[in-house]
């Protein structure tokens, strides 16, 4: 009730108007005294203390799903197909998101037929040879769906819808690739990957570290991270130089280490290479090693690949921090993404969470277990509940 309502009912009375009246300006006050102190409270912390929060909320364990409304799909997809198409079976990485996608789908009765497609023009191809061979569905993992734009509007034509996994931004889809029949993107949020990357080096380097960025244009998103990673180093170490680097996928293990020997031996007060994905680490160690400057350059990428974790877990390697998402459990969201499809829902907005692995809590992670065990949530479980199947 408000106050003047009080005050013209006969049972409140004067002295308690005024007694109300008082203790409410008391609340405002102390409510505008804390609105003014919150910027300086705020701005109390500096770029390193706000750096190690960034990393230390990062390195904890995942919690949650994502964000999506049930769907009860059971057998209704026994027996359809989804072919696989990826930018390269051969890494690690692709190897466990198919393996979500398999187990998934296993768990909705649906097959699986692969392609390895290192190029759009064999991309392309893969993509006809799923219309010819009547696929439910495609997907698209690390292949940026704008250089086999073509072919994804002849999938769609067929009406197979045709999904995006770790290739594009996570988000919404982009409007012009929408329309040429792109239905569903999963992926992590390639702006998180950045920040929190260059987190990572605020945090941990010296004041004026000097950083090499070795991204790949091959994935549209890299152009993503490597901004947001320099703009959030800037921010957080105004004093850091970030010099980078491209190194499309065709070229990392024919030119990459060439490239690495030459950044490390003309930049000698040079103390991080900061690679886009893990994959490139293999390329980039040895050269590093055979410059002689395994002692002052330490690695950090991102993907937590087996052997990447293995090796920050010695904490006396080049390698320190390495930032992951589940790929396995990036598997089972784009086999969500196919069965709303499939059913006739609509896709959802799927971004995956990622957690950071350094030198500091590496030893909290079990590395002879499956990787999808790493990151703290049932996510089976999880995906078998929203589809109305029994864990």
């Amino acid at each position: 009730m408000k106050l003047e309502e009080k005050a013209m009912s006969q049972e409140f009375s004067m002295t308690n108007f005024f007694r109300e009246a008082k203790e409410l300006f008391k609340v405002s006050s102390a409510l505008a005294i804390m609105s003014l102190a919150a910027p300086v409270l705020a701005g109390s912390m500096s770029m390193t203390e706000q750096a190690k929060q960034i990393v230390k909320e990062a390195s904890a364990p995942l919690s949650n799903g994502a964000d999506a409304r049930a769907i009860y799909v059971g057998q209704k997809l026994a027996g359809r197909s989804i072919f696989y198409i990826s930018a390269g079976l051969s890494f690690e990485f692709s190897q466990e998101v198919l393996k979500g996608v398999e187990d998934a789908s296993n768990k909705l009765g649906m097959r699986i037929i692969t392609a390895d497609a290192p190029d759009s023009s064999q991309a392309s191809a893969s993509i006809d040879r799923a219309i010819s061979r009547h696929a439910s569905a495609i997907v698209l993992q690390g292949i940026d769906p704008y250089t086999v734009q073509a072919a994804i509007t002849d999938a769609k034509k067929a009406g197979i819808p045709v999904v995006s996994t770790a290739a594009i931004p996570a988000g919404p889809i982009p409007k012009n690739i929408a329309d040429a029949g792109l239905s569903a993107n999963v992926n992590i949020s390639i702006v998180d990957t950045g920040k929190i990357t260059a987190a990572y080096i605020a945090a941990n380097g010296r004041p004026d570290a000097q950083v090499a960025l070795i991204s790949c244009s091959t994935f549209e998103s890299d152009s993503v991270f490597a901004k947001e990673f320099t703009k959030e180093l800037k921010r957080l170490c105004p004093e850091c130089q970030v010099i980078q680097k491209d190194s499309p996928l065709p070229q990392w293990q024919t030119t990459l280490p060439s490239l690495v020997r030459t950044l490390v031996t003309v930049n000698p007060k040079m103390s991080y290479v900061v690679a886009s994905v893990d994959s490139m680490v293999p390329s980039i160690k040895p050269a590093i090693i055979a410059v002689g400057a395994g002692d002052r350059i330490k690695i950090v990428s991102s993907n937590a690949s087996l052997p990447d974790m293995q090796a920050i877990a010695l904490k006396t390697d080049t390698e320190v921090a390495n930032l992951g998402a589940s790929n396995e459990r990036m598997g089972w969201a784009t086999v969500d993404q196919v069965a709303r499809l499939l059913i006739g829902q609509p896709a959802i907005d799927n971004v995956e969470p990622q957690r950071l692995f350094t030198i500091d809590n590496i030893g909290t992670v079990n590395l002879t277990k499956p990787a999808a065990t790493w990151y703290g949530f049932d996510f089976q479980s999880y995906y078998l509940k929203l589809w109305g199947l029994k864990s």
